[in-house]
């Protein structure tokens, strides 16, 4: 990964907080894929699925998490804001 650990720090925590809210099989194709490192070839290989199948399911993980991004951070998600201190209630940074 080439952005710096502040921003992947920011990032990370987005994605923290609504990634219990997916799938089982969802959170850990992301977590294997985008927080490990690992290639959709091999994380098909660990879950015992096509390549096809994996590279789907990460695909579908990911909507499904900017989704809920965009429902937890509101137009933040939307324009990029970094400041992770969105509030769910509200969906706005502050």
């Amino acid at each position: 990964r080439t952005e710096p650990v502040e921003t992947r720090a920011a990032v990370c925590e987005c994605v923290r907080r609504p990634a219990p809210t997916l799938k089982p099989e969802y959170a850990e194709a992301l977590r294997r894929v985008e927080v490990d490192g690992v290639s959709v070839k091999d994380y098909a290989l660990e879950a015992g699925i096509t390549s096809n199948n994996a590279a789907v399911r990460v695909f579908r993980a990911r909507e499904a998490l900017r989704k809920q991004v965009s429902r937890s951070c509101g137009t933040c998600a939307e324009h990029g804001c970094l400041d992770c201190t969105c509030d769910a209630a509200s969906g706005h940074c502050g």
